[in-house]
């Protein structure tokens, strides 16, 4: 199973190991990311960085520049 029936669950993953691993320890999120949301929730929770796999076969290469704009916007806030 893959793509947004996976994506709550793992995000629990996400915030479950990045609350338990020293932050050395580089998480990737990955399951339902087929959104710039879906990534910037996967950041929110704690992971390093994102991999795109279903949602890019569904949402195509633009996904992952509006991936990009939406963690720059983020960044810039920080």
């Amino acid at each position: 199973m893959s793509g947004s029936p996976v994506r709550g669950r793992s995000t629990e993953v996400v915030r479950y190991l990045r609350d338990r691993l020293p932050k050395p320890f580089v998480i990737i999120g990955v399951g339902g990311i087929d959104s710039a949301d879906a990534a910037m929730e996967k950041i929110h929770a704690g992971a390093d960085l994102v991999q795109v796999y279903t949602g890019l076969i569904y949402e195509g290469p633009a996904l992952v520049s509006r991936i990009n704009e939406a963690f720059a916007t983020w960044k810039n806030r920080k």
